[in-house]
């Protein structure tokens, strides 16, 4: 059956049908392209999904611009857990500086859009009773007197956005407590508003003293490999996963393409395969009978480790976010809501379809998960680290944000845990170091960004460092 949602641009009645589903809708009355809520999608978004997926439609935005229309598609499909081409539908739609609107997100009145930078001239208005410009300017007054400092915030659209009279009442009364029941009355002068020509979003981030780390206790270098980009044997192109097979070999796969690369255990090239052009590698495992598990949106596709050649994919439904080998060859795989464990012959051991449900405040930016010896899953949260047990129940946290020595400054990217039960996890300063209980041990130095981390049989601790196409290897002390 059919179900409805207003544009946020124009608030015409759009259509949705969830059988036909589709992650876009066009309005038909002002033209705009416009994000499907995921609630009608059926996708259940565990992050702050509002601001984040802002961000990522005028990253997407700048993509476009600087000619790489390729990578906005990556970067919106993975976002937004859409289709190749519903993600490709909306990359066309900033192409064409039309507006995209996020079908859930709005602020008051104000409605949040991206576009791109070409020039986009507003008509010259005259400010008068519910004008533009009182908006504007009561909406800048609230920002000074309830926010105070505000930063790392986007905003976009100008003429389009008015307060209803309810609004403008709520708003004087409180301003008029505020300041103590003095009357206070809005006048916006008459004035011409000139026409804007790009639309320019604005991070500002908090500035603080790094903390330096130069040795750690508990491991240190012994190698990297790669360092440069490109795509022969040995370059990285956007190399993001890892994963090491019952010999010791490591394998690098880039996100797109479907390049694996097989290197022995001290970076020196072997062999690669390829797994499809099309393939966008969110995860990637490799279990102990040489079989590479491969998530590609809702896929888990598996694959002969020699030949390249592709088996039967796994029959679950899920939006695959990331995977892991544990040690006893049993294979995790997380979805946003879903948590799958296949035993080393292939059986389903788990399946929680709903399994951070009970978990509170559950969320995630980037996801990561682990397995240690006793079978515990560690899940990658939003700067925390959620523990389960070997049956998938909660078991405690690890880690919280702020700017102590055993807090994360940042939201971490990627776990792993150690035979000894000691878990690692990448942060501003490095990887920092807790024992099983949490409790903060150390601070290892690494000054990249970790995409992918995983411990060896052999003690080994390896980083896939994707902004610096290289591959770290640390000893475990």
């Amino acid at each position: 059956m059919p179900q409805s949602f207003e544009c946020p641009n124009c608030h015409a009645p759009l259509d949705f049908d969830a059988k036909r589903p589709s992650a876009t809708v066009r309005c038909d009355y002002c033209g705009s392209t416009v994000i499907v809520p995921d609630s009608l999608r059926g996708v259940h978004q565990q992050s702050e999904v509002g601001m984040d997926q802002a961000y990522v439609l005028a990253e997407a935005a700048q993509l476009v611009q600087g000619g790489r229309k390729i990578e906005a598609v990556k970067q919106v499909r993975e976002a937004f857990g859409m289709s190749l081409k519903d993600a490709k539908d909306v990359v066309d739609a900033i192409e064409r500086h039309e507006t995209v609107h996020l079908g859930e997100l709005s602020m008051g009145a104000v409605q949040f859009e991206v576009s791109s930078s070409e020039e986009r001239p507003f008509p010259q208005t005259q400010a008068r009773g519910s004008s533009c410009l009182r908006t504007i300017f009561v909406f800048l007054a609230l920002i000074l007197v309830g926010i105070g400092a505000l930063f790392a915030f986007v905003m976009i659209s100008g003429p389009d956005v008015f307060l209803t009279e309810s609004q403008e009442e709520s708003i004087r009364q409180q301003v008029e407590e505020a300041l103590e029941g003095t009357p206070v009355s809005i006048e916006i002068p008459d004035i011409e508003i000139q026409p804007i020509s790009t639309v320019s979003i604005e991070i500002v981030v908090p500035t603080f003293e790094a903390l330096t780390v130069t040795t750690s206790d508990y491991a240190e270098e012994l190698l990297q490999f790669g360092g440069e980009e490109g795509v022969g044997p040995g370059f990285f192109n956007d190399t993001r996963r890892l994963a090491v097979d019952a010999e010791g070999n490591i394998y690098a796969g880039d996100y797109n393409g479907g390049r694996i690369q097989v290197f022995d255990v001290d970076g020196n090239f072997l062999s690669q395969i390829n797994v499809g052009q099309e393939l966008y590698m969110t995860a990637m495992t490799v279990d102990r009978n040489g079989v590479v598990y491969i998530g590609d949106a809702f896929d888990i596709l598996r694959f002969d480790s020699e030949s390249g050649a592709g088996l039967d994919p796994l029959p679950y439904e899920m939006l695959v976010r990331t995977m892991a080998t544990a040690p006893d060859g049993s294979v995790i795989i997380k979805g946003r809501e879903r948590l799958l464990r296949l035993d080393a012959q292939g059986e389903v051991t788990l399946d929680l379809v709903d399994a951070f449900a009970e978990i509170p405040d559950f969320k995630t930016t980037q996801e990561d998960v682990a397995v240690d010896g006793l079978g515990n899953i560690y899940v990658l949260g939003s700067e925390t680290i959620y523990k389960l047990d070997a049956n998938g129940r909660f078991i405690t946290r690890i880690g919280s944000k702020g700017d102590g020595v055993d807090q994360f400054m940042t939201s971490p990217t990627a776990i792993a845990v150690d035979g000894r039960g000691r878990v690692y996890a990448n942060d501003f300063n490095g990887i920092l170091v807790f024992d099983e209980n949490g409790r903060y041990l150390d601070t290892i130095p690494f000054s990249g960004v970790a995409f992918d981390m995983l411990v060896t049989t052999q003690n080994q601790l390896l980083v896939m460092d994707r902004n610096g196409n290289r591959v770290v290897t640390f000893r475990l002390k």
